[in-house]
């Protein structure tokens, strides 16, 4: 297991660093980009178990790190994000609850235990403020490419320089907001663990089985669909 560190002390590998933004400026042109989400908006999480929907801590950090090098002796990490989104399809195909099969072109399949699997609906009594990675920004930044790229590690080290901004903030800013990989022409939210107790106290929320959703019963129905392998 790997010793303790102080996140201030990690630095991306080289090939890494090459490609991220400079940190002052990162932080200027994302501290202008902020958007608002009222309060009463609906967001949809998915989770595999009850833990999930709203987790202290978590085992893996996906998309947007943080990086494995900021896991502590106890297995635990700074901060993590809690992914949503705004349809039940989204959060799906976001928390791989269906994938494509590679070796079926053209297809795509629910995995296997995904009915089982939580749609959660969480409802905020107070706005969610967002750095917005969904428009102009990305281009100016130059980051699209690594953004919507499938190897994780150039984004979880983006993450990190993400966590970095918001935390600068003193809390009045929640997350960011950025174009799903997996569902295009769809957006995705990443809220930081850092302000869960608070935001907890503004939350309300209920949660169904994937399985009794309609969503679910549309992609059944869809032609492109198939057995799990």
């Amino acid at each position: 297991m790997p010793q303790q560190r102080d996140q201030r002390t990690l630095f991306p590998p080289s090939h890494i660093a090459a490609r991220l933004p400079v940190t002052t400026q990162l932080h200027s042109v994302l501290l202008s980009q902020i958007i608002e989400v009222q309060s009463g908006h609906t967001f949809i999480r998915a989770a595999w178990n009850a833990l999930s929907v709203w987790p202290r801590q978590v085992a893996k950090t996906y998309r947007f790190g943080p990086p494995d090098a900021f896991m502590d002796a106890d297995g635990r990490y700074p901060y993590h994000w809690i992914y949503v989104a705004e349809h039940v399809i989204t959060a799906a195909w976001e928390a791989q609850l269906c994938a494509n099969d590679m070796t079926r072109p053209g297809t795509f399949y629910i995995r296997e235990g995904a009915t089982d699997a939580l749609m959660a609906t969480l409802v905020f009594d107070k706005p969610i403020r967002l750095l917005d990675l969904t428009g102009t920004v990305v281009s100016k930044l130059g980051i699209y490419d690594d953004l919507r790229s499938p190897d994780h590690e150039w984004c979880q080290w983006f993450g990190n320089q993400l966590d970095d901004v918001i935390s600068s903030q003193g809390g009045l800013v929640h997350g960011f907001r950025y174009p799903s990989r997996r569902h295009p022409g769809f957006l995705a939210y990443a809220l930081s663990s850092r302000f869960m107790d608070d935001l907890a106290g503004h939350l309300t929320h209920s949660i169904t089985k994937f399985g009794a959703t309609d969503a679910l019963k549309s992609m059944e129905r869809d032609p492109c669909c198939v057995e799990h392998p």
